[in-house]
């Protein structure tokens, strides 16, 4: 039997992942219609979708008791459940050049005379950039999502070359943030910490060649609520990949 009054109030809206199987429900009129759960908003209207992929809107004193029960009950159990398809997280980096400069000094030469000092200049160079992530969190739930928790890592490599030899290593900068209130089928914005990066070099000269590069490998975001993770994603996306055979090694 259909349901009139739900098919009414059937609006189209992007099509989240599947949240709960299909289920008969009847209101208290003793009309029926197939659907799935999707959210219980406000503790008052029930989401679902119908087998036509459309998402419907009802109040959930409209429907019988025992579906009011049985909507509270899925929904304490789900609420603070989400699926990674049903968000898209876009990463950008920006890059500011904070002080750039080159100096050259010393060097001569000249002649033929073995006892001459030839060498070529001593050139320095250095390089200051910030670097800072900025983001946005699309969601394609229709309903509202509180209290989302951002954790992030910034993976900055250090490079050295000196009079003993050089090395590398990357640092990890940790930090986090916090989405308090994503609409439904909208979007919201964060950021990371500013990060800076140095890159000092110096050649010519007497001494050897020498540097101290910093340089931004990528970052990995992880996204939770009530403490659980539900999207982790890195920039580059082979940053993950990277990581886990490094450790591994």
């Amino acid at each position: 039997m259909k349901m009139p009054l739900l098919l009414a109030m059937a609006v189209l809206l992007g099509a989240p992942a599947l949240r709960a199987e299909p289920r008969v429900f009847t209101n208290t009129e003793g009309r029926s219609v197939k659907a799935e759960l999707v959210a219980l908003e406000d503790d008052k209207t029930v989401v679902m979708r119908l087998t036509n992929r459309k998402i419907a809107k009802v109040p959930l004193d409209s429907l019988s008791s025992n579906d009011q029960a049985y909507v509270r009950k899925w929904w304490e159990d789900h609420k603070d459940k989400l699926d990674p398809m049903d968000f898209v997280l876009k990463i950008d980096r920006n890059t500011d050049a904070v002080d750039r400069k080159t100096t050259r000094s010393g060097g001569q030469g000249g002649g033929n005379n073995r006892n001459n000092n030839n060498f070529a200049p001593e050139t320095k160079r250095s390089r200051v950039d910030d670097y800072q992530y900025v983001c946005e969190l699309k969601n394609y739930l229709p309903r509202d999502i509180e209290d989302i928790d951002v954790e992030y890592t910034i993976y900055k490599r250090v490079s050295r070359r000196g009079k003993d030899g050089g090395d590398s290593d990357t640092e990890e900068i940790e930090g986090s943030t916090s989405i308090r209130h994503l609409k439904a089928l909208g979007t919201a914005k964060f950021e990371t910490e500013i990060v800076t990066c140095e890159d000092k070099s110096k050649t010519g000269g007497r001494g050897p060649r020498e540097w101290h590069r910093e340089s931004i490998r990528g970052v990995v975001f992880r996204l939770s609520k009530g403490g659980k993770t539900f999207l982790e994603q890195s920039n580059p996306e082979t940053l993950l990949d990277q990581l886990e055979r490094e450790e591994n090694q």
